[in-house]
């Protein structure tokens, strides 16, 4: 963490994730972590946690929802689909809604700018979880383009 005040207001870093949105002010900072000295402990704790992080979910193992769980996840893998999107908008909504959980149920339009060409894409946001799902319902597009 970094200081940024007189104030004893603290800017939190973690490697998961870097630069945390809240800062914490001295006092909370004090009860929620306890100070490690020796630079080698704290060397070896924040790479672990680097190298779990691109894996794994802040919940850990045992997580509810397990491999679709993104929470704290260094590393993302997201499903934008794109293009001419009206035609198969009920086919989408249809298959959004047989999901469990209540936001993987929702129609999300999303804007994202890569990081390699610097390019635009916006779509619809598909989570994980629903993929199967809305290729499957999508299988009427692929059948009338043969």
């Amino acid at each position: 963490f970094t200081h940024s005040s007189t104030e004893g207001i603290y800017k939190i870093i973690r490697p998961a994730i870097g630069e945390a949105l809240r800062e914490m002010p001295l006092s909370e900072l004090k009860g929620k972590y306890r100070k490690v000295s020796s630079i080698d402990k704290v060397s070896k704790g924040w790479q672990d946690e680097y190298d779990v992080s691109s894996k794994q979910c802040m919940h850990g193992s045992k997580c509810k929802v397990g491999s679709y769980c993104t929470v704290g996840r260094r590393l993302q893998e997201f499903n934008i689909l794109g293009g001419l999107i009206l035609p198969v908008w009920g086919t989408i909504e249809k298959a959004l809604a047989k999901q469990v959980y209540q936001n993987h149920k929702r129609i999300r339009v999303v804007r994202l700018v890569t990081t390699n060409d610097n390019q635009r894409i916006v779509g619809l946001f598909i989570p994980n979880a629903a993929v199967e799902s809305v290729l499957t319902g999508l299988q009427w597009v692929q059948d009338i383009n043969d």
